[in-house]
């Protein structure tokens, strides 16, 4: 078979899978549609075969929540409108038979990626030179070259003579190589006839893909490896996932701006204490006044730092609103709220700051007893209420997998994307805006992680009563049934 046609037009991203060894977030959410750095792998795969292979049209194979599939793709036709693309239902019987039922549309050379790989900085135009060196080719593989057998062990190993494919082996218990192979393939439409003569496999009962590529390469002798160099992430489970996140915002770490938000209400005594504390730690201070009577307005000022006011009137709650006031006006990428009152220092920010890496939301937590100063106002009776609803949120969302052991922590760290996403769902006025975000990242399907922080005695503070223990135990309750009972009913109408 002659290799004619001149380039590769059509693409095909498998992407029906259930995914379900990346439980339980693809319980909501298909993995193809998981986001890093706020594009869904979809996108990116998308933009991968458009703009490094110059593909025309891409078919999108769909299965498991069929319905959120086709929604985003109908958004992305919007966003790369220069592609076509079409959705085509699974066949359930394998990848292999999956990419088989395009039979009757593809009638051309057509490239493969699979919907749950990521690869970063990648140079997959290198198939094209594959494709142009080898007139007979017949189909082609990408391969990465990995010290690390363990990956080659949940994908499969290639053996090769020279740039011919000899063997493949799917999930190899002792790889022969360092030749790792990658869900991205270059395919003739010989590859359909070589479907239809593979037997199903003796492990799976179906037709696997890379036994119709071993046939291929073993009846023909003209099956490629393209050797690809990139990043490479396989995002079999959640962990895979939050690795390719981590690594992909540990390179870009140094670009993104990172904005402090202060909410006040007559913070004069210790005002400046956080303003010098974090003012050569962060891009930009944003101190949110609420019709403070004293002069913390005037000394946030001296340090040439930038005022919102918030005017409350006869309200007693007001720092959930200062909260949302100040991200409207952040320029930032990432957000640090810390309470005024002195109570937490800047030495914690790095921390926060490599947490933030690794998901989408940071919350301290004031339950390590050898990290609160002797003398602050934080005595057994809050930290047990904090831990109590804490452990309360996690019993109403466990199918999600929180844990939380303190919920009125006032150092946090938000990526502004992140925050957008549970924007419409904020409502709370007062103090408990922590816990009602950190519920609102869980039903966003989102990641939140709690770490130690350092408590200091704050400059100012009331004594805790038994009163207000009650009053936060109720309003932290409220909001979490409240919540909670919303998620029953938009669960029963999507039935």
């Amino acid at each position: 078979m002659s290799n004619n046609v001149k380039k590769i037009r059509t693409g095909v991203i498998a992407a029906a899978g259930k995914g379900t060894r990346a439980y339980p977030r693809t319980n909501f959410i298909p993995k193809p549609l998981f986001k890093i750095e706020n594009k869904s792998i979809l996108l990116r795969n998308i933009e991968l075969l458009h703009y490094k292979l110059k593909v025309e049209k891409i078919y999108i194979l769909v299965g498991h929540l069929k319905e959120q599939m086709l929604e985003e793709i109908e958004a992305l036709k919007y966003i790369e409108p220069k592609i076509v693309i079409e959705a085509v239902d699974w066949t359930t019987k394998g990848l292999a038979s999956d990419v088989a039922s395009l039979e009757a549309k593809i009638g051309e050379p057509f490239i493969l990626i699979l919907g749950d790989e990521y690869y970063y900085k990648t140079n997959h135009e290198k198939f094209l030179t594959t494709y142009k060196q080898n007139k007979k080719l017949v189909a082609s593989i990408g391969i990465l070259k990995t010290s690390v057998m363990s990956r080659i062990r949940k994908n499969y190993s290639v053996e090769l003579d020279g740039m011919r494919i000899k063997n493949l082996v799917e999930k190899p218990d002792d790889p022969p190589n360092e030749w790792l192979g990658l869900g991205s393939y270059l395919f003739t439409p010989a590859y359909f006839e070589y479907f239809k003569k593979t037997p199903p496999s003796p492990k799976s009962g179906v037709i696997e893909i890379t036994d119709v590529i071993d046939l291929m390469a073993k009846e023909t002798n003209q099956v490629y490896a393209t050797e690809i160099e990139c990043d490479y992430f396989n995002i079999n489970s959640m962990q895979d996932y939050h690795y390719a996140v981590y690594e992909v915002r540990n390179d870009l770490f140094n670009q993104y701006k990172i904005s402090l938000i202060i909410p006040t209400h007559n913070n004069e005594r210790s005002i400046s204490d956080v303003i010098v504390d974090f003012k050569d730690k962060v891009h930009e201070i944003l101190v949110v006044d609420a019709e403070s009577s004293d002069t913390t307005v005037e000394i946030a000022k001296s340090f040439k730092t930038q005022i919102e006011h918030y005017f409350y009137g006869e309200k007693k709650e007001y720092e959930g609103v200062q909260i949302r006031q100040g991200f409207n006006r952040i320029t930032g990428d990432i957000a640090i709220i810390v309470s005024p009152d002195g109570a937490f220092r800047s030495k914690d920010l790095p921390k926060l700051l490599e947490y933030m890496k690794d998901c989408d939301m940071v919350v301290g937590t004031r339950t390590t007893r050898q990290m609160i100063e002797q003398g602050s106002n934080l005595k057994p009776l809050p930290r047990f209420i904090h831990l109590a609803m804490g452990k309360l949120i996690e019993v109403l969302w466990w199918n999600q997998e929180p844990r939380f052991t303190d919920v009125d922590c006032r150092y946090m760290a938000i990526w502004k994307d992140s925050y957008n996403r549970i924007k419409p769902s904020l409502e709370v006025q007062g103090k408990t805006y922590t816990v009602e975000m950190m519920i609102e990242i869980i039903r966003a399907h989102m990641r939140c992680i709690e770490i130690p922080i350092s408590y200091f005695k704050p400059v100012e503070s009331q004594p805790y009563k038994w009163k207000d223990a009650f009053h936060d135990a109720a309003a932290i309750m409220k909001i979490a049934f409240k919540k909670r009972r919303e998620d029953s009913k938009n669960k029963k109408a999507e039935e």
